[in-house]
């Protein structure tokens, strides 16, 4: 195993964008199962919608240019009439009937007066006025979902207007997290003195769990070598992407490096040129991946955002693949250094970025990761102004289809 030097984060990036990922195998479920799941077939419309000319609004359906109106018939939603229309009559319709034949517009009732069945207009209409076109929003045969899409609410109505119950999705991509380290305690044991809990993996867990994947939670690791190893590989048979958090330093008891040796893992990096979250190994076992997070939970946090929303949207074939950043005012001044990436936790709310104790805290601690919601990135800056412009991530991962620009520089 060839251990790599620090990769800058411009690198990394490079290095993702290269990676060769082994896209997931694809099943049919039903739409009511679909939120957020990605799918894996383009879908073309089987039908116009809307399927006929029809009314937006209850009201009288014309031809333009009479000052007096007969009320010939009346029309209503799903009525099979093939009603025709004369120059001086008019049909009543309510919304979304067929348009009669030859009519030119619909008047809303509210602008008309009717007495004794003869229709008079408060104001003129427009040609075309309230009719929705047969095909305006979706015309037959056109393609109106693409392989790769994360379905969305609107999605999943989009196909039901189409009458297509069942689709064809990618299969969840399957992770494993541990902890690790005689010091990390699961919350359902009670802890001794020298112990915290695992706070990583439970947090992990539930972040990316919206993401098209089904995450499990392994336990603690301890410290034994050969229990990790053991662990480790029993995990690549069933998994796609292994996570341990903690064990990446140089430590006497970091056997990370060791175990990765053992089992011929290719290590794609091992550290990153970022603060805070700089020790992290990446690496591959044939078509399965293994990261390995250090233990701090602001910096374990960090890389898991840098590698696993990519790693997830990449298995599953999606053209979305890279964080796409939001533009906020920086509420507050704060400084960082030149030669490392800093990344800067805070809060974001309404178009603001408030910047957790102007930035100063170190990746141990728990409060900066959980008072905040969203971070910056700062390369190669050594101040930020207060009410400057400042590109911010969410914790929540939104994606775009191109590699995108997301430092502060």
């Amino acid at each position: 195993m060839n251990t790599l030097k620090m990769v800058n984060l411009n690198d990394f990036f490079n290095l993702l964008e290269t990676l060769k990922v082994t896209q997931k195998k694809e099943k049919t479920i039903k739409i009511n199962k679909a939120l957020n799941r990605i799918l894996s077939q383009d879908i073309k419309s089987k039908y116009n919608i809307p399927r006929y000319d029809n009314s937006a609004m209850d009201g009288y359906a014309l031809r333009l240019g009479f000052n007096e109106y007969k009320i010939k018939d009346i029309t209503f939603a799903g009525d099979r009439k093939n009603l025709n229309i004369n120059n001086n009559e008019a049909i009543k319709i309510t919304t979304g009937a067929k348009i009669p034949n030859n009519a030119q517009a619909v008047i809303p009732k509210e602008h008309t007066k009717l007495i004794d069945n003869k229709l008079t207009l408060e104001i003129s209409p427009n040609m075309n006025q309230c009719i929705k076109f047969k095909g305006e929003d979706y015309k037959s045969g056109t393609k109106i979902l693409h392989s790769g899409t994360k379905l969305n609410a609107q999605n999943i109505a989009l196909l039901a207007s189409q009458g297509i119950n069942k689709i064809k999705v990618k299969k969840k991509v399957k992770i494993i997290i541990f902890g690790s380290g005689n010091e990390i305690a699961n919350i359902n044991t009670k802890l001794n003195e020298n112990q915290i809990y695992d706070i990583n993996s439970y947090f992990i867990k539930s972040l990316f769990s919206d993401l098209n994947c089904k995450i499990k939670y392994g336990g603690i690791l301890n410290d034994k070598e050969k229990t990790i190893q053991s662990k480790i590989q029993e995990s690549l048979n069933k998994y796609d992407i292994v996570i341990t958090s903690g064990g990446v330093s140089v430590g006497e008891k970091d056997y990370m490096h060791k175990v990765l040796a053992n089992i011929k893992a290719n290590v794609l990096l091992d550290s990153t040129n970022i603060k805070p979250g700089r020790p992290v190994i990446f690496s591959t076992k044939n078509d399965k991946f293994i990261l390995s997070l250090p233990g701090n939970p602001i910096a374990a946090f960090i890389q898991c955002m840098l590698h696993l929303p990519f790693l997830i949207q990449k298995f599953n074939g999606s053209d979305d693949l890279y964080l796409k950043p939001m533009i906020a005012i920086n509420k507050n001044d704060f400084k960082t250094t030149n030669n490392t990436s800093h990344i800067i936790l805070g809060y974001y709310d309404n178009g603001e970025f408030l910047a957790y104790n102007n930035g100063k805290y170190q990746g141990a601690q728990i409060a900066p990761l959980l008072k905040s919601n969203a971070f910056a990135i700062i390369n190669n800056k050594n101040i930020v102004k207060k009410d400057s412009k400042i590109k911010i991530i969410l914790y929540t991962p939104y994606f775009f289809d191109k590699i995108n620009n997301i430092f502060n520089e």
